[in-house]
């Protein structure tokens, strides 16, 4: 299997879709319960610096001028607060997705998914576990450094939001941690750079849900549909001015027991989505 690195698509459209319903999951899952549990099977970098060029400025890049539109989704409120010092998130006239150019006076700063979600539950001020998996040794040193500076400010304070790191097969540690958790959140976001990780994947998937775990499962629209069945949320780039290069879009398979909560969340997805593609097709 080769070696993958998210820091060159960190942002990209692909990011934009599932950060923003895997962030909407977990608002509503935090509204409803008032604490979460989080699994996520390939994390990568906590967060990353964004410069041009990147796959970013297909992405986010293309969203940055509807930020002021979007204060209402708690992913891009987020990367707003996070870059409040940066030009890179100031509007820029004319229209949506023009060419006029927008001067960056440092880098973006963005956020991993479980960071995300991390910062979602401390602005809600709600407890949070959360426990993460990555195989690559320069992501784990990255959590590690990311982890102490967390601490170093939160000295004496305390935190109901904590993330724990494991360095191992994210396939093969969730599906352990499954038999020693309570149910919450997953999300199994591989790079699919082996053939196997489709089924392995599924299999994680239909695991987890047996288990009574919301599961969120990430996967380019060319590559091989997940489990027939699932409510699949479906984003075509083009349609609403993303670019991605050779990928057409992208999709996410929601899956849980049939339970008036799991159905609650899917409405709720539904009505936020509604809402999002409205903004982006203005």
């Amino acid at each position: 299997m080769g070696h993958y690195d998210h820091r060159v698509h960190a942002g990209n459209a692909g990011d934009v879709w599932k950060h923003f319903l895997l962030l909407e999951a977990a608002d509503c899952l935090l509204d409803i319960d008032g604490s979460l549990v989080y699994a996520e099977s390939h994390v990568g970098r906590p967060e990353y610096a964004l410069r041009a060029p990147g796959d970013w400025e297909g992405g986010i890049g293309k969203i940055r001028p509807l930020l002021p539109s979007l204060g209402n989704f708690c992913y891009f409120k987020i990367l707003a607060d996070l870059n409040q010092e940066s030009s890179s998130f100031v509007p820029c006239r004319g229209p949506v997705f023009g060419s006029i150019p927008v001067p960056i006076s440092r880098p973006i700063l963005y956020p991993g998914s479980a960071c995300l979600i991390y910062e979602l539950a401390k602005r809600k001020g709600t407890n949070l576990q959360a426990d993460v998996w990555d195989n690559d040794s320069c992501v784990a040193s990255s959590w590690e450094s990311f982890t102490q500076a967390k601490a170093a400010k939160s000295a004496g304070s305390f935190l109901p939001a904590k993330i724990v790191f494991h360095q191992g097969d994210g396939f093969l540690g969730v599906l352990s941690y499954l038999h020693r958790s309570p149910p919450g959140l997953l999300f199994i976001d591989p790079a699919y750079l082996d053939p196997q990780d489709v089924g392995l994947a599924e299999k994680l998937l239909q695991r987890a849900r047996e288990r009574g775990w919301i599961v969120l499962c990430w996967y380019m629209m060319d590559m091989k549909t997940m489990l027939e069945g699932l409510p699949t949320f479906e984003l075509r780039f083009s349609e609403v001015g993303l670019e991605s290069g050779r990928w057409k879009g992208a999709n996410v398979a929601f899956a849980g027991g049939e339970c008036e909560r799991f159905d609650l969340l899917i409405s709720h997805m539904h009505r936020q989505i509604d809402k999002f593609i409205r903004v982006l097709k203005r």
